[in-house]
């Protein structure tokens, strides 16, 4: 072979070609070349660089793993509507209306990325994000989620071959230590008003449940089982994700009231599951209102009144941390045993009706 001649490519390989004039990146990379119908060549081009080694480099890699390169001028938006659709829409698990709406709210809040070129994104655009202290945790949580959803969906589509999402993080302090529990006065008022007032009994289910206001929201009605009377589900960590807390007695007949009217979420409002911000807040603020309850309580504060009803019961440090979903050194197993659920049973027992 002569001197200074490049090797010919295997045919299917692509080809590297010099083009002509002046130029900072003369060297375009061609692959999928082909005859259209009049026998010219058509390809498409993987890209341009400056000198010879660095586009054979690109063309050697390519041919390592190729991809669809109609994959590489997809935006943020377009990823997401295929994505959305592969999951919501086609796949074959059925997710609750409050699931969705915390999706496509997540979606929104990434205004910012929705037209940007997807494989072109990096980590500090989606640290900005999730940078915004005006949004909540657990907003920002499902940001987050959304970010891992996409770029592994991208990754498993070809259209990128990093995943820049695991380099984002949440920098906001977690709110989940914060909160007012209610006082045994204001339990009583709830228990007084409980068949008098709407929504007041799905304040009590919080209370005697501990679940994270959004847990329960997206719970999906098949994880609630009131045979073995237990919620399945958790959301944020792995220590808090698919835990089982059983059901108190004081609060199985409410829950299998809810689960009796047939709707896909325990929480319904006018045939339709309720969202945190635009339905629920405004229903458990009247709840507590209409039951003489002064005190700007949230959600959230029921949670922070179940631990603390576990702790003055004198329940199991251990399971509390189970049932709250709070990581501990002493918990081991991550399989729950009947065993381990009747302990919680027993735990969640000890609280008792405020008189």
């Amino acid at each position: 072979m002569p001197r200074g001649k490049a090797m010919r490519n295997p045919n299917g390989y692509g080809s590297v070609v010099k083009l002509s004039g002046n130029r900072r990146n003369p060297f375009e990379v061609r692959v999928n070349t082909k005859l259209n119908e009049w026998g010219y060549p058509v390809y498409d081009v993987l890209g341009r660089f400056p000198e010879r080694q660095s586009a054979s480099i690109a063309l050697a890699k390519y041919n390592e793993t190729p991809y669809d390169l109609s994959n590489a001028k997809i935006t943020f938006a377009e990823v997401y509507e295929k994505w959305f659709e592969k999951k919501y829409i086609n796949g074959k698990r059925k997710y609750s209306a409050s699931s969705i709406g915390c999706t496509k709210g997540a979606y929104r809040k990434c205004e910012k990325l929705h037209n940007r070129t997807f494989k072109e994104i990096r980590t500090p655009e989606m640290q900005a994000i999730l940078d915004d202290y005006t949004l909540s945790h657990a907003y920002m949580e499902h940001i987050k989620n959304l970010f891992n959803q996409l770029y592994a969906y991208a990754l498993e589509n070809d259209i990128v071959q990093k995943d820049y999402s695991k380099f984002a993080r949440i920098t906001k302090p977690d709110d989940d230590k914060k909160g007012v529990p209610f006082t045994k006065e204001e339990i009583r008022l709830l228990w007084e008003h409980v068949d008098k007032v709407p929504f007041v009994d799905t304040v009590l289910i919080y209370i005697y449940s501990g679940w994270r206001c959004a847990e329960l929201l997206t719970m999906p009605t098949a994880d609630i089982d009131i045979q073995a009377w237990t919620f399945k589900g958790g959301m944020k960590t792995e220590s808090s994700k698919n835990r089982i807390v059983p059901i108190h007695t004081l609060i199985r007949p409410y829950v299998a009231l809810r689960l009796s009217e047939g709707h896909n979420s325990l929480f319904a409002y006018d045939g339709k599951p309720v969202t945190y911000e635009t339905r629920y807040l405004p229903l458990f603020r009247n709840a507590l209102a209409q039951s003489g309850i002064t005190t700007p309580h949230t959600p959230h504060d029921c949670r922070h009144t179940f631990t603390s009803l576990l702790d003055s019961a004198g329940a199991n440090e251990v399971c509390i941390d189970r049932l709250v979903g709070h990581a501990s050194k002493s918990i081991t197993r991550k399989i729950y045993t009947h065993k381990d659920i009747e302990e919680l049973r027993e735990a969640i027992e000890l609280i008792k009706k405020e008189p």
